[in-house]
This record gives structure tokens, sequence and C-alpha cells, in this order.
């Protein structure tokens, strides 16, 4: 929340201060139940507030070093990398019955559908690995350091970024493969697709945010703050 003093902080507060609203009718990502929800009147003393890239962690833990943006972002694209494998799996199970009309050979015997599956799972397993790669390299610095500089932090949301369109394109692409079976709300395939895209709207994984990475990586000064 947005403070007096023009800071901003998460704050904590009793369970039974907190309103729900049903809200939560999406296009995707239903089953997450992400409602909005407000608090009016409680009492929060400062102790209980935290200022996002200013309060240091309380406990000496490799975890604490991680900053609270760059692990957000990658479990957005953790969700993201699994819808991916999923839609590419639903296509290998159709593809082994489906024969499209007017075609003597099934979607699995079609070459063009063998080309872009096998696209489409080497940019998935590429991004993921991508990830696994930048994260691992962070926690070896929380280790070694207790502290992830702002270079690190930036490799793991740029690897975040990059993972979840890889997501979106595996997605569309077994998708579009699969024809007229993925357009019935009783198909796996049209689900992965709409839940996808959701996970492309979130602020942590926003495309805009190659140009702050682009900005890093070329060396020029930006803002690093939500990083």
């Amino acid at each position: 929340m947005r403070c007096d003093d023009g800071t901003f902080r998460l704050c904590w507060f009793a369970a039974a201060d907190v309103t729900f609203h049903d809200t939560w009718y999406t296009s995707g990502l239903r089953g997450t139940g992400s409602l909005d929800f407000s608090v009016d009147g409680a009492v929060v003393p400062l102790a209980r507030t935290v200022q996002p890239g200013v309060s240091r962690p309380t406990m000496d833990i490799p975890l604490a070093a991680f900053p609270n943006f760059a692990l957000l972002a990658a479990g957005i694209a953790a969700v993201s990398l699994g819808i991916g494998r999923h839609a590419l799996d639903e296509l290998v199970a159709l593809a082994e019955g489906k024969r499209p009309l007017f075609s003597s050979r099934s979607l699995a015997e079609s070459p063009f559908t063998q080309i872009e599956l096998a696209r489409a799972t080497a940019r998935l397993r590429s991004a993921r690995a991508y990830l696994l790669d930048e994260l691992a390299a962070a926690w070896a610095l929380a280790n070694e350091r207790g502290r992830i500089d702002v270079a690190t932090r930036a490799a793991i949301r740029l690897a975040s970024v990059n993972a979840t369109e890889s997501a979106v394109a595996a997605t569309d692409a077994a998708y579009t493969l699969a024809g007229g079976s993925s357009v019935y709300s009783s198909n796996v395939l049209q689900r992965c697709l709409r839940d996808v895209h959701m996970t492309t709207q979130h602020l942590m994984v926003a495309p805009k945010l190659h140009e702050t990475l682009g900005r890093l990586l070329l060396g020029l000064e930006a803002n690093t703050q939500n990083l």
C-alpha cells in the first residue's frame, strides 16, 4: 500500500480485517481464485510492514537474499512452463489417434506436425534450462555473499520473461496443430491456451521489461528498483 509518507509498503494484518470481493471472472487461470480484497480501518504497526527493495532481511539465510520481484517472476515463469509442457503432451496424445479431414495419415504422421512439435519442444526445454541456470547461479551467489547483485537479478528477470514467452509459443503451436479438436470447451488445449496467455499479463513478466533489461545489457542507466 502507499503510505502517507509516500513510500510503498507491504503490510501484515489479521485475516479477520480482510473483506474479499467476488471479482475473479477471467479468461484463464480461473482456479487460482485471485480475488480482489479490501481492508478498512485496520491498525498496522510499522514493525509489521516491509518496504520492498529497501528493508533488510530479518533472517540470515540464502533465500532471504533473493529479491521479492525476482522470486515472483520465476514463479510465474514456472507456471507458464508447466502449462506449455502440458499442452505439448496433450498434442502428442491427440496426434496418435487423430486423422485430419482430407488426410490419409494421422496427425502424428504429418511432417508439419513433427517439425513444429520438435521446434516447440526445443524452445520450451531451452527456456526451462536457461531459467534454472540463472536461478542456480543466483543461489550460489546468495550462499557465497549473502546478497544478489543487480546483474544477477536482471538475469533472473530476463530468463523469466523468456520462459513465459516460450511457453506461450509452445502452447500456441500445440493448439494450432490440434486443428478443430482444440476449440471445444471439453478439450484441455483450449484451457492451456487461455491459462498461458493469462500469465503474460502479469507485471513480473511483462514484455516491456525488455527495455530495462536491454539497457542494462548495453551498460546504460536504468531503473532497477523493481528488479
